[in-house]
């Protein structure tokens, strides 16, 4: 999963900075700014949300991987125990809370990553 998901930003990434405007950058370094000044005042408020959206559409998609192989591969967390609860114990109490906690934590992300967009 981390080097698939380093590989996927870097990618994602690297398209937002292709779409920053040249124009602004310019003006920047004819102004005789420094690298810092360019990256702080151009790069990243321009591409603050781009990375925040990648970065929380890819930690979601890696939450529900690491779900879905701690449940088939026994690779533990939550997705063991689900596993666990629903096949051996036959709880189905426990089942039902494990299945509402993966789904409030995956609103938490979605609701703290349109807060984080919102502020950018």
């Amino acid at each position: 999963m981390l080097f698939h998901s380093v590989a996927y930003l870097v990618k994602a990434y690297s398209e937002a900075f292709e779409e920053i405007d040249a124009g602004k950058i310019e003006a920047l370094r004819a102004t005789g700014s420094s690298y810092s000044h360019i990256l702080f005042q151009v790069v990243l408020p321009q591409t603050k949300s781009y990375l925040i959206a990648w970065t929380f559409l890819r930690f979601e998609t890696n939450f529900g991987i690491a779900v879905a192989m701690g449940a088939a591969a026994g690779a533990g967390g939550i997705g063991y125990e689900l596993f666990m609860s629903s096949t051996f114990y036959y709880d189905m109490h426990e089942v039902g809370m494990i299945t509402y906690l993966i789904l409030i934590v995956a609103i938490l992300l979605e609701l703290v990553a349109n807060r984080l967009k919102q502020a950018a």
